[in-house]
């Protein structure tokens, strides 16, 4: 693709006094200056505290310009030039704060989903039969109760996410950045529950025009994430926010259901009024790779024993 920027030689890890080319073909040596570099390349994110192996790219239409990506991140859909970093912080994020503001409401509203969950045993389902993500469970097992219709269609009737969580499902589509990207099929709404002893393999989200955010709650100890290479816990009526185009990993070694509420939102660095063109974009390119995956799938399963 002569749009796509390309791969400029070695990986160069930061964390260990690196030789890096800077754009005007000096060197520049050593963490802090790697640091100070992004400060200089808003495509890295602006400065903000980076470790870990950058790859450097060049854009085909301007060879003097430089993009820098971890290696950590490699989702199916890629935008160039949103600042990546693997954590963010969420006191300064709107969503994270009226998250954690409305904590007890919607604590509330998920006891009444568990109690539902007793009468109606699917109500809390397999992702992977929902998303077929199923590979990503490397043991134990992650459910979900959706919130927010995300193309997927919503249990109705006294078992509606409307009916069972008014409080959280009002609130979530008064959050645009949320409900934007529900609707848009770039994200999801949902509470998140993993069983004791889960692990989800190391994965990447679809794309990187969104961020993901965990409000913590019901967290058991022994229950961590890992984005990157930093590995942190959820705490109760505490958000996380994080950037899952970065490849990221689930440990759970608990002794009961780990739970959060799990929203996609738009990336804080994307202009309202480019939402749509760029959905657009993301929802082709993955509807591609995904039917080259089946039929990739097919041939081995055709020719894959001769």
């Amino acid at each position: 693709d002569a749009q796509t920027p390309r791969r400029l030689g070695r990986v160069y890890n930061i964390d260990r006094r690196p030789r890096v080319p800077f754009r005007n073909g000096d060197e520049i040596r050593g963490t802090t200056a790697a640091v100070r570099a992004m400060e200089f390349i808003p495509e890295l994110g602006g400065g903000a505290p980076f470790t870990g192996r950058l790859q450097m790219y060049s854009d085909p239409g301007d060879p003097s310009k430089i993009y820098w990506k971890s290696s950590y991140q490699y989702p199916a859909h890629m935008v160039w030039g949103i600042p990546s970093q693997p954590w963010h912080e969420t006191k300064r994020n709107k969503v994270c704060r009226v998250l954690e503001d409305s904590y007890e409401q919607i604590k509330s509203e998920l006891h009444r989903v568990v109690e539902a969950q007793r009468e109606k045993d699917d109500l809390i389902s397999r992702v992977g039969e929902r998303h077929g993500e199923a590979e990503l469970v490397a043991s134990g097992e992650w459910r979900d109760f959706v919130l927010l219709n995300d193309g997927g269609g919503l249990l109705e009737g006294k078992y509606s996410p409307q009916s069972l969580c008014p409080f959280t499902v009002n609130l979530l589509k008064n959050l645009e950045p949320v409900h934007s990207a529900v609707q848009s099929k770039i994200g999801v709404a949902i509470f998140s529950c993993l069983s004791p002893g889960t692990v989800l393999a190391p994965h990447c989200g679809p794309t990187n025009l969104r961020l993901t955010c965990h409000l913590g709650l019901q967290i058991p100890d022994s229950a961590s994430i890992k984005v990157g290479e930093e590995e942190r816990n959820w705490e109760e009526g505490k958000c996380l926010l994080f950037d899952d185009s970065f490849e990221h990993s689930v440990r759970h070694d608990g002794d009961r259901d780990r739970i959060v509420l799990l929203v996609n939102l738009w990336h804080p660095s994307i202009e309202r009024s480019k939402w749509e063109g760029l959905a657009t974009e993301a929802r082709k390119i993955r509807q591609t790779r995904s039917e080259l995956q089946e039929y990739f799938h097919r041939q081995q399963q055709r020719y894959g024993s001769r």
